[in-house]
């Protein structure tokens, strides 16, 4: 095969393309799903992006699936939301044997609930599961369940422009014994919460800076899936560039290769050293979290065929020599929560370089219309592959 079908084969590669949901073990079925109503109604808040901000409210109810090694799975069970009582010896608590997805639900027209790409969520979960061990489980069947979760609470999903219902789907390891090894129980469980627009006032670029220290994952780990150990760590590396003026750590490994921003994938809009307009984001070598959005976003852009879409490995180096001569067009990066995160600037080696953006859009003129593009197809009211009405 030549170069070019090897090249043409890796750039058009999706990671979400042919989504196989099904399970070779027996899974819960939506069907057999029941149903209790809390007799306690929490007063919801004001759809005000200040009050309403990310995490601050859980909704009347929540998905509970209970899973044992000798037993599988138990029947799904819509519950008032409540908190665990867990064992001091539960996997989950000392060895971080747990994962999670993140997807949003929306009002459309006409009170219609909408779900973005949660086929994708279901099927990067079930990959983060089966990294740690944790019982595998039919997509499909979980996606029916979290849809039925929507229905029982719907008058949580705020109806306004900006705002949205985030999902987070977990399962955690409950087996109550100490030990480094496979739980012989586990828990599903899907909880929802209001949330209103990350930026109240519109877009907003940040600034970053290039950690040369620490390392968020490493070739052979498990930077690639969905799992609590990535986020911990992160922490206290974040709290320290907050203190010296930046929003985020650009997280990339010794030699310089760039992985992601924060909990973001990152996208570059340059021009090449032939002056050819190129968006470049880092390949998916087992190091990243392979992002839904930032799939949808190479999808949208190769759909354009205006410059070229490049997914390939990137280093530091390079991206501030397109800074310095003035080839970088503009930064950015995309996530569930934020959807596009403007870049300003990056710090690296004590010095800052700033990345052009247009001030009255607070943005670049790229990742606005991008912004605007998934925006329209997750609120709309035109159909899309996308989007699932409920």
């Amino acid at each position: 095969m030549s170069v070019s079908k090897v090249q043409k084969l890796f750039f058009r590669f999706s990671y979400y393309k042919n989504l196989d949901l099904t399970s070779p073990y027996p899974s819960f079925q939506a069907r057999d799903m029941t149903t209790t109503h809390t007799m306690h109604y929490i007063t919801k808040p004001p759809c005000d992006p200040k009050i309403m901000t990310f995490g601050a409210f859980h909704t009347d109810h929540m998905l509970e699936i209970d899973w044992t090694e000798k037993m599988g799975w138990s029947r799904p069970q819509i519950i008032p939301f409540k908190s665990f009582s867990i064992h001091p010896f539960a996997a989950c608590l000392h060895y971080a044997i747990e994962c999670f997805e993140g997807a949003k639900a929306y009002k459309g027209p006409n009170k219609t609930i909408r779900t973005f790409r949660l086929d994708c969520n279901m099927y990067r979960m079930k990959q983060s599961a089966k990294r740690l061990s944790l019982p595998d489980f039919d997509g499909a069947e979980l996606q029916k369940c979290i849809e039925g979760l929507l229905k029982v609470d719907q008058d949580w999903i705020p109806d306004r422009p900006g705002f949205s219902c985030y999902i987070r789907p977990t399962i955690i390891a409950t087996e109550e014994a100490l030990g480094v090894r496979a739980s012989s129980r586990a828990k599903l469980f899907v909880v929802l919460c209001p949330v209103g627009p990350y930026f109240p006032s519109g877009l907003k670029p940040v600034r970053v800076f290039c950690n040369t220290t620490t390392i968020r994952s490493a070739p052979g780990g498990v930077g690639g899936y969905k799992v609590a150990g990535n986020y911990a760590p992160t922490v206290m590396p974040l709290k320290e560039v907050q203190q010296i003026g930046f929003h985020q750590n650009l997280w990339m490994l010794p030699d310089g290769l760039v992985q992601e921003m924060g909990v973001c994938n990152l996208f570059f809009f340059w021009k090449n050293k032939q002056g050819e307009r190129e968006l470049v984001t880092p390949q998916l070598d087992g190091t990243i979290l392979p992002g839904i959005v930032r799939d949808s976003l190479l999808e949208l852009t190769r759909d354009m065929k205006q410059f070229k879409v490049i997914e390939k490995k990137v280093y530091i180096q390079e991206v501030i020599e397109a800074i310095s001569e003035g080839r970088m067009i503009e930064m950015f990066g995309s996530g569930t929560a934020v959807s596009i995160q403007p870049i300003e600037a990056i710090g690296y080696n004590d010095k800052i370089y700033e990345v052009k953006y247009d001030p009255k859009l607070n943005a670049g003129e790229l990742s606005h219309q991008l912004f605007d593009m998934i925006t329209e197809i997750q609120t709309g009211s035109k159909p899309h592959k996308w989007i699932n009405v409920v």
